[in-house]
């Protein structure tokens, strides 16, 4: 990783409203390179827990200052007054030169933009939206470009994401890539030993591998339909085993039963630590969402070196797939396409092989060490250009939304 300059820089603090295993390996990551430069490093979590993700309560020590602000109650719960209060007054106590902001659309992030306008301190946006995530109003994304100018820098996912915020008017020269990374070597390394206790895998016939919370703008009845055409079309078709859970099970189960589609395996939520069995016995990985800002099943799929093939709504694709080399692109509406490719890719094995290896080839150029170049590189731009003065039109969105009824105002992807 290049050197950074990071003079005058004493303080980081990166914040989310929670921190599950993704977080958790960028924080690690982010704390080591800060100590390294002497350089103190503080992880800010608003909420110890939420509703909206499964992931086990990681509450264990940790190297670096992790500071909670709501230490029991879930962040779906929590006012957005009471929220921006309690997250002012923890800045307070911290006072740390450089703020990395999870969004801009929660209540918590505007809170540290707030802080950082008043103390004169740097802020960065870190986020993964992209301009077709939802339909766009143009008086909203309006509101929205005078809310993000505030912000000395920002830290994006990838193109796409780079690409919507040039078009709300954030300079090119502002913005860093880099911040939707994962643990690769841990995706990467193979388990000690099988895991047959695992639903799907006392199996040893091949399988396809799809990875997804059970929403609406995930797509899955696109891929169920995919699947249903691909078995008809190969002699020997594999099995394909759904990790994930939510509000769509029960329509998934009957869709699967209404069809008579064999095959299918809904394997549930899995922690992350029962991920790598999947990943290193499956053939290939499917995502058929429809929105997804990025997709960090994705990262965990290349890391574990198998090929893809993923839908044109997924945040990432632009960025992790080389068309035809580590797998394909299919539009989310075309189950039909979905499904050819899933022909190829069960049919041919030497393909399979070429495009697992381009994948782990691909995934060298997104590790977390890019997240920390990202991070510190962000800082620095973020440095030179705090003490702004705050525009008024921002300031006064930021008040109205902080008497809102829900957290979620302002907030427009489906979670």
């Amino acid at each position: 990783m290049a050197q950074i300059d990071l003079t005058g820089i004493e303080k980081i603090c990166v914040q989310w409203p929670r921190f599950g295993p993704y977080h958790l390996a960028r924080l690690h990551a982010a704390h080591k390179a800060c100590s390294a430069r002497n350089i103190e490093f503080i992880a800010l979590e608003t909420a110890a827990k939420s509703g909206l993700y499964e992931w086990k309560v990681e509450d264990g020590e940790t190297p670096f200052d992790r500071e909670q602000v709501f230490v029991d109650r879930p962040f779906e719960d929590i006012s957005p007054t009471e929220m921006h209060d309690a997250v002012i007054a923890k800045l307070n106590e911290l006072n740390p030169d450089v703020v990395a902001i999870h969004t801009y659309s929660l209540p918590d992030s505007r809170a540290c933009l707030e802080w950082c306008k008043d103390h004169g301190k740097a802020s960065i946006v870190m986020t993964n939206s992209k301009a077709d995530d939802a339909k766009r109003s143009p008086w909203k994304e309006l509101l929205k470009s005078r809310l993000i100018g505030e912000f000395d820098a920002a830290l994006l996912a990838g193109t796409p994401q780079k690409a919507y915020f040039e078009d709300l008017g954030f300079s090119s020269e502002h913005i860093s890539l880099g911040y939707n990374v994962v643990d690769n070597d841990f995706f990467a390394t193979m388990p000690d030993s099988a895991s047959t206790d695992l639903p799907g895998l006392s199996d040893d016939r091949p399988f396809i591998l799809a990875s997804n919370r059970f929403l609406k703008r995930k797509n899955l009845f696109c891929l169920l339909e995919a699947y249903a055409s691909y078995r008809a079309l190969t002699p020997h078709p594999y099995r394909m085993i759904m990790l994930g859970d939510g509000a769509l099970r029960p329509a998934i189960e009957a869709w699967i039963e209404a069809h008579q589609v064999d095959g299918i395996e809904l394997a549930g939520f899995r922690q992350i630590d029962d991920l790598p069995h999947f990943y290193h016995r499956a053939a290939f990985f499917v995502h058929p969402a429809r929105i997804d800002t990025w997709a960090m099943v994705v990262n965990e799929a290349m890391a574990a070196g198998l090929p893809v093939v993923i839908s044109t709504g997924t945040g990432c694709h632009k960025d992790l797939v080389d068309e035809g080399q580590n797998g394909f692109t299919f539009h989310p509406d075309d189950a039909q396409q979905l499904a050819q490719h899933m022909v190829k890719l069960s049919e041919d094995a030497s393909f399979r092989e070429s495009a697992g290896a381009r994948s782990r080839e691909i995934m060298k150029d997104w590790t977390l060490d890019r997240f920390v170049h990202g991070l510190f590189e962000s800082a620095t731009t973020a440095m030179k250009r705090r003490g702004r003065k705050p525009a008024l039109i921002p300031r006064i969105m930021i008040r109205l939304l902080r008497s809102s009824s829900s957290s979620e105002a302002f907030h427009s992807v489906e979670s």
